[in-house]
């Protein structure tokens, strides 16, 4: 039987970097971003909130 592993959990500054190459916005809009808006990104990705 083959496990499968954890999503990998992402901080805070590395869900921002994210959201602004996925989203294609600067660091300053993309660091207003709320925990919410932060999560839905991570969420697309299929990654984890660590923050």
């Amino acid at each position: 039987m083959k496990l499968r592993k954890p999503a990998p959990k992402i901080s805070k500054a590395r869900a921002i970097e994210l959201a602004m190459n996925l989203n294609g916005v600067s660091r300053d809009i993309a660091e207003k971003y709320t925990n919410s808006e932060l999560r839905e990104v991570l969420r697309l990705l299929k990654l984890k909130a660590n923050f």
